[in-house]
């Protein structure tokens, strides 16, 4: 299993599309087997952009902040699941996630995206 944990600086970006980059995490048997720093493609604000970029690291896991309707239907479409979890930092919500500890509270926003 391959997770992308959304990160802005030491913790979990608190929005998916504002994350600054990425920890990806590959994980055998509840284990952290390889880990990279993988950095969102910049430029202009494309919808769609960032979903298809995850999906193409080979991601099996979202796991972030918060993320909007629209995003999370995208990776679920490209087969990766999406977990929001409370803010922490991203070293303690991959030991979290590791030991089967870790809180999930959806997998979207709850806030409204209609003036982004």
């Amino acid at each position: 299993m391959k997770i992308a944990i959304a990160k802005n600086g030491d913790n979990v970006s608190e929005h998916f599309g504002h994350a600054k980059e990425f920890l990806v995490v590959d994980v055998e048997n509840q284990k952290e087997i390889a880990r990279e720093i993988a950095t969102p493609p910049q430029g202009e604000h494309v919808p769609g952009a960032m979903p298809h970029w995850i999906a193409s690291l080979g991601a099996n896991l979202v796991i972030t902040g918060g993320i909007g309707q629209r995003a999370s239907q995208m990776l679920r479409d490209g087969g990766v699941n999406v977990a929001c979890v409370p803010p922490l930092s991203v070293e303690k919500t991959l030991r979290a996630f590791l030991d089967n500890s870790l809180e999930i509270v959806g997998d979207q926003c709850s806030h409204d995206h209609s003036s982004l």
